[in-house]
């Protein structure tokens, strides 16, 4: 009798045992994304992929043609498609988020009409506060002004559009996958939840603007950690 009672409570201990140690198993490791953080390689069809460093796919699925810029950051693509659809499987660059190569996320941006390439861009930064920035074309409206020589006063204007190379630069929220234009009203906004770098961002001046307000976006996310699934090594 006595033997039957261990017995059981051993069994049970046993299945308590198997239990916890299934529940640690399912339960994937984190890691903290600092500014530099390698993701895993692969295509996100979503931002809640990226969010949890998930690719659907990996690159040697893939097939295409994928141009690379290391000098200013970003990707340009013509063809992605899926190697086991074969020839008549669709072109992806219409339906994915974006992807990551060489452990640096990519994001896509929105292709201007008539374009050829679709345009990704690298994220600099990782973390709470992601950066971002790419070069785009836009038409803008010059004003040209003629000057009388004797007296310096314009006497005849004209306006002309030209195609101007524009730099856009972007914050990412990893918690929220929300995009904003990187410039001081949004950092404001960004920097709410932490007075005192709310302080330091409302005290800079306006030649140091630049230079003070990517330093509190770096220091920002050193002081709000952000984790995601913990990277596979390759």
């Amino acid at each position: 009798m006595r033997s039957s009672w261990i017995d059981s409570v051993v069994f049970l201990l046993g299945l308590l045992m198997l239990l916890v140690v299934g529940n640690l198993t399912a339960q994937e490791a984190q890691a903290v994304v600092t500014k530099n953080y390698k993701f895993n390689d692969g295509i996100y069809f979503s931002f809640a992929d990226f969010q949890k460093n998930k690719p659907v796919l990996k690159w040697e699925e893939l097939h295409g043609n994928v141009f690379s810029n290391p000098e200013n950051f970003t990707v340009k693509a013509e063809i992605l498609k899926q190697k086991s659809l074969g020839p008549s499987a669709e072109n992806l660059l219409d339906s994915i988020w974006g992807f990551t190569m060489g452990g640096i996320p990519f994001v896509k941006i929105e292709k201007r009409k008539n374009e050829p390439l679709t345009l990704f861009s690298g994220i600099r930064v990782r973390g709470a506060l992601c950066y971002y920035s790419y070069e785009t074309r836009e038409e803008k409206e010059i004003v040209f002004s003629a000057y009388n020589p004797v007296t310096a006063a314009p006497f005849r204007r004209s306006v002309e559009k030209r195609n101007l190379k524009i730099k856009k630069e972007k914050i990412l929220l990893f918690k929220t996958g929300e995009v904003l234009d990187y410039n001081y009203e949004n950092m404001v906004v960004c920097l709410k939840d932490d007075p005192t770098l709310l302080r330091a961002i409302y005290q800079i001046e306006d030649y140091e603007l630049e230079e003070k307000m990517f330093k509190c976006l770096l220091i920002y996310n050193d002081r709000h950690i952000i984790e995601t699934n913990a990277s596979t090594p390759n």
